[in-house]
């Protein structure tokens, strides 16, 4: 994929040599999968199998608004050689930029929580497992994955492209299975209207593009760019702007592209069919219409997004404690720490509430997402409009403008999300 972000980028940039040009690329992927993590796939499964391809368009519109949030994030790290944490920990009067520190781990948390129990209905899907163990042995999964990913350079990024790679094939797999009607879809996403009209269906919607753009994407992104960015001069940057805008936007297209192959296999398999909700009911409904191999599938992949949005959910939180405290600490400690809060939190709501439920944890997690994405974006909005601190790459009126628009429907398109839910 380097190849070819760089060759869409032009293999030409003056103000960049191969290496640096190399190095550029890799964040926009870090972030995608946590495009594509259980909270989506509920969301999206949800969609399909309650209004068939209808909310398609819904899937497009959320991934090209992060897609916007995502390069303006990385715009950012490139204007000021700063993460968006740093920035604000600066630029903010100390109490709110603590609050903006104490949202971002929270947002951390709930991430961890949606990946952990995404995992933990994985394993028990696969192999049987009772839930709480799943969750405990997923958590275990992501430590020992981290640990042995410190002792080689780049085997993050190596990581998580493989498990992006098992998802995308997975779900190549089961459209090849289903032969989805694509003139169906197509009429689909020309009726999204009368999906939204349905006060479920706007649920939906809204889950969706709640469960899109999420606080530590933003955190992690500007950090990988600021960090590979360092030593660059002011036309050096402008050519890196080219590649890791493109980078990001060929890395998101590929979420966005899994997302709505996840819609759309929910909606030829059970769109008219069993009443599936949650991720346990589309594992069944699967194996009982499409047989036991494409259930398989849907584990596997289900499994390999949680890891991969774990691996860069603690990469994310070392880039947030570093940008807000100034000193990153030990980043297996930490995510030790994250995954133990984590287990404990969905342990103590299982016992709770049974283990029948294990979709509303990914619920909850979804809400505590949408309460810390203003005390993100609201942040990077404010500092990406002045001028003064953009120097050269400084938005222009008009880019400024539809900023502050698509800031504003995000977080009240959130906060709407996070009020239905209780």
């Amino acid at each position: 994929m380097t190849q070819l972000i760089l060759a869409i980028s032009g293999s030409r940039q003056a103000n960049l040599p191969p290496a640096t040009l190399r190095r550029m690329v890799g964040p926009g992927l870090m972030v995608a999968v946590g495009y594509m993590d259980p909270g989506n796939w509920a969301t999206d499964i949800a969609g399909g199998a309650g209004f068939g391809y209808r909310l398609l368009a819904v899937v497009v519109f959320a991934s090209v608004l992060a897609m916007g949030f995502q390069v303006l994030v990385a715009r950012l790290a490139l204007a000021t050689g700063e993460d968006l944490a740093s920035l604000t920990r600066r630029h903010l009067p100390t109490p709110l930029a603590k609050v903006a520190w104490l949202a971002g781990e929270a947002a951390i948390l709930a991430t961890a929580l949606a990946e952990l129990v995404g995992g933990g209905i994985a394993l028990k899907l696969l192999l049987g497992l009772p839930l709480p163990l799943g969750v405990v042995l997923t958590a275990i999964g992501t430590i020992s994955v981290l640990a042995v990913s410190r002792l080689r350079s780049g085997a993050h990024e190596q990581l998580v492209s493989a498990l992006v790679a098992v998802v995308a094939l997975a779900f190549l797999l089961l459209l090849v299975e289903i032969g989805p009607d694509w003139g169906a879809a197509a009429q689909g996403v020309a009726q999204t209207g009368t999906a939204l009209a349905d006060p479920k269906g706007l649920m939906i919607a809204l889950g969706i593009v709640g469960a899109t753009l999420m606080p530590h994407n933003l955190y992690l992104h500007g950090s990988e760019i600021a960090r590979r960015a360092q030593g660059l001069d002011d036309a050096a940057r402008i050519d890196a702007l080219r590649v890791t805008r493109n980078d990001t936007l060929v890395s998101l297209t590929l979420a966005m592209a899994i997302n709505g192959a996840i819609m759309i296999v929910a909606a030829a398999s059970f769109a008219g069919g069993a009443n599936v909700s949650s991720l346990d009911g589309a594992y069944s409904a699967m194996r009982d219409q499409l047989g036991p191999l494409a259930a398989i599938a849907f584990g596997v992949a289900l499994y390999a997004a949680g890891q991969s949005s774990a691996i860069t959910g603690v990469m994310a939180g070392s880039a947030l404690t570093r940008g807000f405290r100034g000193d990153a600490g030990s980043e297996r400690l930490r995510g030790i720490m994250t995954r133990l809060a984590a287990v404990s939190i969905a342990l103590a709501f299982m016992a709770r509430r049974g283990v029948g439920d294990p979709d509303g944890l990914l619920v909850l997690s979804q809400v505590v997402l949408g309460l810390a994405l203003p005390f993100a974006l609201v942040p990077l909005t404010w500092l990406a409009c002045r001028g003064t601190l953009m120097g050269r790459l400084a938005l222009s009126g008009f880019a400024k403008a539809a900023l502050i628009a698509a800031t504003t429907l995000i977080v009240l398109l959130d906060l709407n999300l996070v009020a239905a839910c209780f």
